[in-house]
């Protein structure tokens, strides 16, 4: 199970993980992902953020915050850092976190071609990125990747979204034993037309304050041939 906070609460939702996230303001989106991303660190997972800097800096902020309070009390022998013995107990070690260690992408470009998003140049990176995972032995990898970040000064193309987003299902289903993916979308930028495809194919997904779960989400495989055959 992966934890998620939405609004106020934190909500359980089972792995494998590809969630979709639809918000009305940076902070919610903010508030998701830290979250997301510092348990990540907590387990040992690598964490790949796909935002802007100015996102990425708050979250780091809101991971920082975490961290110092997640140092630990004591370290394995049971002494604290003013020197004294504390008692052997294992509840009062916790590992610390870092939150610079998350593995931002700096450039969105590399998915693109000319202003045209290329789903699998991203799909092959998130693979890539698993392979790597699996090899190190297995420690899940978490990525969060904002949508508008992803885009920027490019028109948004929701059949090349969809295209991903299907994809990602189909595609990336081997690899969902180290790849938990968050991709967040802000309401402002996005068609009805377009939130309900997207809902059809997600078996969960965060929207606003409250967590969206489908228990017959549409067959990524047959998704994505129905977008292919509507581009040809």
């Amino acid at each position: 199970m992966i934890e998620l906070v939405v609004g106020s609460r934190r909500e359980r939702v089972p792995a494998p993980l590809h969630v979709c996230q639809f918000a009305s303001s940076p902070d919610e989106h903010t508030a998701t992902a830290s979250t997301f991303l510092f348990d990540g660190l907590r387990a040992g997972h690598r964490c790949v953020p796909f935002v802007g800097e100015e996102v990425l800096t708050a979250i780091r902020l809101s991971c920082s915050e975490e961290h110092d309070s997640d140092l630990p009390l004591t370290d394995e022998h049971g002494f604290g850092a003013d020197g004294r013995w504390h008692g052997d107990n294992p509840k009062r070690f916790r590992a610390p976190t870092d939150p610079s260690a998350m593995d931002a992408v700096p450039d969105a470009s590399q998915f693109f071609n000319g202003n045209s998003l290329d789903p699998y140049r991203l799909i092959a990176f998130q693979r890539t990125v698993a392979a790597e995972a699996r090899k190190a032995g297995g420690a899940m990898v978490r990525m969060v990747i904002d949508m508008r970040w992803l885009f920027q000064d490019r028109p948004f193309s929701m059949h090349d979204t969809l295209k991903f987003e299907a994809a990602s299902h189909a595609i990336l289903a081997p690899d969902a034993d180290v790849l938990a993916t968050l991709t967040q979308y802000h309401y402002a930028d996005l068609s009805g037309e377009f939130i309900i495809e997207l809902l059809k194919i997600h078996p969960v997904a965060v929207v606003a304050q409250f967590v969206r779960r489908n228990p017959h989400p549409f067959d990524a495989h047959r998704y994505m041939t129905r977008i292919l055959g509507r581009q040809k």
